[in-house]
């Protein structure tokens, strides 16, 4: 998990509307709205970050521990790749996107 990072993609329109980030892809007209925790890796995500790194300022904000803030964390990084949003390098890209 430490080789695998990061990075946001351009293309989404932001807003923060109720405590929520909620954005619009640009190209394909999709609404996103993403609650405090997926808001947050949203922003460390503004610059390439490895998971290790996402997940050190996680569980340094929130009570969870690495080992299913990992886990988590992939999973959502998967979902953002999986749409558009996001790009996932590193030794386990391949499978991440899957």
């Amino acid at each position: 998990m430490n080789a695998l990072t990061a990075r946001r993609l351009p293309g989404l329109v932001e807003a923060e509307i109720d405590g929520e980030l909620v954005a619009l892809h640009i190209e394909n007209g999709t609404c996103y709205s993403f609650n405090a925790t997926a808001a947050h890796i949203w922003a460390l995500l503004d610059r390439p970050r490895s998971v290790a790194d996402i997940c050190a300022a996680l569980t340094a904000d929130f009570d969870v521990d690495p080992a299913t803030c990992g886990d988590q964390v992939v999973l959502l990084l998967r979902d953002l790749q999986k749409d558009g949003l996001a790009v996932l390098e590193g030794d386990q890209a391949a499978s991440a996107s899957r």
